[in-house]
C-alpha cells in the first residue's frame, strides 16, 4: 500500500508525536501538570475562575500553534516536490 493510501484510510496520524521516550518531556509535563493541579486546588473564587480561563486559552493557542505548524509542513513538503522537479 502506497504512503497516499495508508494516508487515506488512517493508517497514518500526522498528529501523532513520539514523545514517550523523551524523559526530558515527559519530566516537564510531569511538572507542569503538577504545579497546576497544585494552583487549581490553592486558588478559590474568582482567582481560580480566571487561571482556569487562562489554561484554557493557553491550550487554544497552542493547538492553533500546532495547526500553522501542520500546515507549514506541508508548504514545505510540496516545496521541495516542485523543487525536486523544476
Amino acid at each position: 500500500m502506497s504512503f497516499i493510501e495508508e494516508f487515506y484510510y488512517g493508517n497514518i496520524d500526522p498528529q501523532l508525536r513520539n514523545v514517550k521516550e523523551n524523559a526530558s518531556f515527559k519530566q516537564d509535563m510531569d511538572s507542569l501538570c503538577k504545579i497546576e493541579n497544585s494552583l487549581r486546588e490553592r486558588l478559590t473564587g474568582e482567582e481560580k475562575e480566571l487561571f482556569i480561563e487562562y489554561v484554557n486559552l493557553w491550550g487554544v493557542i497552542c493547538g492553533d500553534l500546532e495547526l500553522c505548524s501542520y500546515k507549514e509542513g506541508f508548504r514545505h513538503g510540496a516545496k521541495f516536490v516542485c523543487d525536486v522537479f523544476s
